[in-house]
């Protein structure tokens, strides 16, 4: 019974040490708060917390103060942006009013600078322009050489070109190399010939999507009439791609020089001015010198094949 009665006396112990500490703890956070209150009370403010604001109280004069976190100085800033902006707007109005003047002065209206492809044909006014999809490779019966385009790789590009009218064609001068190799593949002496014409074309034709180019130096056409058909015959002096280090193809290319194209002709509309030739596919031809028909001469052989399309509908479907 002593043992029991020890026992119990201890455990009263113990809670009441944890009960005593409670109560200091109680009594410093009160202590905490009525000094806090008297400071703030002999100060004269009252301070009430609120979302995102702090208002401040005054209790002799009865005001009220609000002061922002996030744009306390948001007045000053806004007065400033407006001051720059109309400053800006003035100095931009002053330099359109110069160069408006310096304009009028000297008389020169500025056009927007237009940038010219070099795969574009250049404006020329005509109804008849047409884009060349040539396909050159080896072709069955070609003459070319055995090694040329033997593992049938091809080189595939795009070349603007324009023809006038007949009627309206332009009296330029046309190489004489272009004019005697055109009449050259004119085999039939009872054809006509009408006179050689200038071909209009863009500066390059468009190999590799664009990523490679082709220049074309020259170009002419003309028509040959016979009794029940009639042939556009023409053709355009390029550089090439043997030679240029940024166009490998293979074993099959395209030599420096001229290529020969030929058509059916339908005539010519007389309302509109514009020509009608065949939009099948037509044989692109080089002449090199050979001994396939028997001596050493110069032979025309098959460098691959191509198509005529007239130029808006092409521009359509190629999206350039």
């Amino acid at each position: 019974p002593l043992l029991s009665l020890l026992s119990s006396l201890l455990q009263l112990v113990e809670l009441d040490t944890i009960a005593s500490q409670a109560v200091s703890m109680c009594s410093i956070i009160i202590t905490f708060a009525v000094l806090l209150s008297a400071a703030v009370e002999v100060s004269g403010f009252q301070l009430l917390p609120t979302d995102n604001s702090l208002y401040i109280r005054h209790h002799n004069h009865h005001t009220l103060g609000r002061a922002l976190f996030n744009s306390a100085n948001n007045d000053g800033v806004t007065t400033e942006a407006e001051r720059l902006l109309a400053k800006a707007k003035a100095i931009r109005e002053e330099l359109g009013t110069d160069a408006e003047k310096q304009q009028q002065q000297s008389g020169e209206v500025q056009s927007p600078i237009q940038i010219q492809s070099e795969f574009c044909l250049p404006a020329t006014g005509s109804n008849n322009n047409f884009r060349l999809y040539l396909d050159v490779g080896r072709e069955p019966g070609t003459w070319m050489d055995p090694r040329w385009g033997a593992s049938g790789r091809r080189i595939e590009c795009t070349i603007d070109v324009s023809f006038s009218s007949v009627e309206d064609a332009p009296e330029e001068e046309v190489w004489e190399e272009i004019t005697s190799g055109l009449k050259s593949t004119v085999t039939s002496k009872s054809s006509k010939v009408s006179p050689v014409f200038k071909l209009q074309h863009a500066p390059f034709a468009r190999l590799r999507s664009g990523f490679d180019k082709m220049k074309i130096e020259e170009g002419g056409y003309c028509i040959e009439s016979a009794s029940k058909s009639s042939t556009i015959r023409f053709c355009l002096s390029v550089s090439g791609t043997e030679g240029s280090s940024s166009a490998s193809y293979g074993d099959v290319s395209i030599p420096k020089g001229k290529l020969y194209f030929a058509l059916p002709y339908f005539g010519t509309s007389q309302s509109e001015g514009s020509i009608s030739i065949s939009k099948k596919e037509g044989t692109i031809c080089v002449k090199q010198f050979g001994w396939n028909t028997g001596w050493r001469r110069e032979e025309s052989r098959i460098l691959g094949v191509f198509r005529a399309v007239p130029l808006e509908e092409a521009k359509r479907r190629d999206k350039f």
